[in-house]
């Protein structure tokens, strides 16, 4: 699986080659196609398992619902510091949406495990909502799309924008000075008046 999320990370589902996959994962290809079937079948089951990695370490997170600005804060913060060390998820989401996520609407697994996500985004609104620190009219799904960007969006462009701007945006200090923007967006955002 971990030769595979790297080949389609890198190549895409079109580019990866089957032979590279087995040839790093040091297996026989006849038990690769015995396992997922053919290609379509492992790079379904490489997507599924990195969503569902990423929604496992979601879960792990303390978040205190009696805390609502900090639980939106914290999960910021995971989401940035998870895009940043899994970058061949980040690809893999990338070839994905190139294929406008044909591959990712056949699959119920993913749309199932992102369920306590967006349970746990509403219970933090109903929260900040009922403490009077958040505004009125928030939507979960618009929410988590603006964290995912904020997280993902300097990654996936970072080359292009890095030239485009002068600015290094690998370096550091650009990163952690861009999750403090992210995180600051986000409270300002969540607590409007």
């Amino acid at each position: 699986m971990s030769a595979a999320l790297k080949e389609f990370s890198q190549a895409g589902f079109a580019g990866a080659r089957i032979e590279r996959i087995v040839k790093a994962a040091k297996c026989n290809i006849r038990m690769l196609y015995h396992y997922f079937g053919d290609k379509k079948g492992l790079y379904v089951a490489v997507l599924e398992a990195a969503y569902e990695d990423l929604r496992n370490r979601e879960a792990e997170l303390k978040i205190d619902f009696d805390k609502p600005l900090e639980g939106f804060l914290e999960l910021q913060r995971f989401t940035f510091e998870y895009f940043e060390k899994n970058p061949r998820f980040e690809g893999l989401l990338r070839n994905e949406n190139l294929m406008q996520g044909k591959f990712v609407a056949q699959s119920r697994k993913v749309t199932e495990t992102a369920f306590p996500l967006r349970r746990t985004i509403e219970r933090l609104i109903e929260s900040g909502q009922e403490q009077g620190l958040f505004r009125d009219n928030l939507d979960p799904i618009q929410i988590y799309v603006t964290i995912a960007a904020m997280s993902r969006f300097h990654l996936a462009n970072g080359w292009s924008l890095s030239v485009t701007l002068d600015t290094d945006m690998s370096t550091a200090e650009w990163r952690r000075a861009r999750l403090q923007h992210a995180l600051d967006v986000l409270e300002g955002y969540l607590t409007a008046a």
